[in-house]
C-alpha cells in the first residue's frame, strides 16, 4: 500500500456521510483507485492492522471506523488520545485525553469535530475568550466531557458540565480526571438552570428543537460579548436555528458544516429582539 492509497481512504471515510460497512467500504477503495475488489480488501486489511482503521459493530452490521486508540489530530490544536499512550503534541497542540466509553464525544461523530474546530476557532484564531479569570464556561449535555476537557485546556479557568445521563456523568468525571482537570470542570447530573452567574462562553452539541427551547436560558446565561458554540445541528436546520437566536439578540460569526452536520458561533449583543420569558 503506497502513501496516496492510505490517504485516499482515509478520505474515502472522512467524506462518507453515512458509516461504511466493511464490504461497503471495499467496494469505494476499489471505485476510488479503480483497482480489483481483491486489492481493496488487502488494503483496507493492511489499514487496520496498522492501527489507521478499525472494525466497530453497530446495529449488527460491522463499520470502519477511525481507530481511535492511538493520537488522532482533530483540529490544528487538538488530538484526543488515549489516557495511556504517549503525546506526540507539538508546541501550541493540546491532548484530550478520553477513554472510548459509551457517552456521547469519543470524536467519531461529526458534530464532536465540528465543536473543537469551533473550540479551536474561537480561542486560537478569533480570540474571543476573556482573559484568564474572568467568568467561567459550561458545556451542556457533556457527554464524555471532551468540549469541557478542551475548553480547559485552550485556556478557559473554569467550566460547569452538565449531563441528565448518569452514565455521561460517570464518564465525564473519569476523564476530566484523566485530564488532571477535575478542580477546574464540576460535573453536575442535572439540566442547566435558568439562573445564576453569567458565563463567557456556552458550549452544547445537542440536537436543534433541544437548542432552540434553550434559547430564553442561553439569553439569560450568557454574559454581553459572550460567546456561544452550537453543534448537533443538521445542514438544513441551521438557517431556521439562526434565525431564532438572533431574535434573541445573538449574532453569528462561524458556521461550519461536515457531513451534512453544522456547527454555529453567535455572539450576545447588549440588546433583544425578543423579550426572553
Amino acid at each position: 500500500m503506497t502513501p496516496s492509497e492510505r490517504d485516499a481512504v482515509l478520505a474515502i471515510l472522512e467524506n462518507a456521510d453515512t458509516c461504511l460497512t466493511a464490504r461497503a467500504c471495499v467496494r469505494a477503495i476499489a471505485r476510488q483507485l479503480k483497482i480489483p475488489f481483491s486489492r481493496a480488501k488487502t488494503i483496507l486489511k493492511t489499514l487496520v492492522n496498522n492501527q489507521d482503521l478499525a472494525y466497530q459493530d453497530l446495529f449488527g452490521s460491522t463499520c470502519v471506523i477511525a481507530n481511535f486508540q492511538k493520537p488522532v489530530r482533530i483540529t490544528d490544536h487538538f488530538f484526543l488520545i488515549p489516557p495511556d499512550i504517549p503525546s506526540i503534541a507539538g508546541l501550541g497542540e493540546l491532548d484530550i485525553r478520553l477513554t472510548q466509553g459509551i457517552s456521547f464525544g469519543s470524536g467519531h461523530h461529526p458534530t464532536t469535530r465540528l465543536s473543537l474546530a469551533a473550540i479551536d476557532h474561537v480561542f486560537f484564531t478569533a480570540g474571543l475568550v476573556p482573559a484568564k479569570g474572568q467568568s467561567p464556561g459550561a458545556d451542556i449535555g457533556t457527554g464524555s466531557g471532551v468540549l469541557a476537557i478542551a475548553l480547559c485546556l485552550a485556556g478557559l479557568d473554569r467550566c460547569h458540565a452538565c449531563d441528565i445521563d448518569p452514565n455521561a456523568v460517570y464518564e465525564a468525571q473519569k476523564n476530566i480526571k484523566a485530564n488532571h482537570l477535575c478542580s477546574r470542570i464540576p460535573v453536575s447530573g442535572h439540566p442547566l438552570a435558568d439562573t445564576g452567574p453569567a458565563f463567557s462562553i456556552i458550549c452544547a452539541n445537542l440536537r436543534t428543537p433541544t437548542l432552540a427551547k434553550l434559547a430564553p436560558v442561553m439569553r439569560r446565561r450568557l454574559k454581553p460579548g459572550g460567546v456561544l458554540i452550537f453543534s448537533g445541528i443538521r445542514e438544513w436546520e441551521a438557517k431556521d436555528l439562526i434565525a431564532d437566536f438572533t431574535g434573541y439578540g445573538f449574532i453569528r460569526i462561524w458556521e461550519k458544516t461536515l457531513k451534512k452536520w453544522t456547527a454555529l458561533i453567535f455572539i450576545r449583543t447588549a440588546a433583544d429582539r425578543k423579550q426572553a420569558p
